[in-house]
């Protein structure tokens, strides 16, 4: 009886700590409609400003590059916002961080590959081979 007896006392004690973790683990479909609207719209106004200063600096610009721009600039843009929010950064700094990489656009891709290779250099003490603009599939 005394050990069920304290059983039951962990498990009520241990009630909030299970509710806490369950609070703060968030996946990409527990965000509103609104956060990814807000933040789709800032990394694609990262695009568009790219685009429009290639169109200012007279740049052979045509509305298939803007389409590809903005569809660039809201891929790197979800990326960042999820890359921020899996670093708990400050929600302020966050929409900055997600127009800036929306800027960037394919860029800021290449930055976080070649970021993401060179950590990886150096965990495993090995040289990755670069893989360039080479199309997935051809050697």
């Amino acid at each position: 009886m005394r050990f069920l007896f304290s059983l039951i006392l962990c498990l009520h004690l241990m009630a909030p700590i299970a509710a806490w973790a369950q609070a703060s683990i968030k996946s990409p479909l527990s965000y509103s409609l609104q956060e990814y609207g807000i933040v789709l719209a800032i990394s694609m106004m990262g695009g568009l400003v790219r685009w429009f200063l290639a169109l200012r600096r007279g740049e052979l610009v045509s509305l298939t590059y803007l389409i590809g721009e903005l569809a660039t600039s809201a891929f790197v843009g979800l990326l960042t916002f999820w890359a921020c929010e899996a670093m708990s950064i400050n929600p302020l700094l966050t929409p900055c961080a997600v127009g800036m990489m929306g800027h960037l656009g394919a860029k800021g891709l290449v930055w976080a590959e070649m970021a993401g290779r060179r950590s990886l250099e150096k965990r495993l003490g090995l040289k990755l081979e670069d893989t360039g603009n080479a199309p997935l599939g051809k050697n």
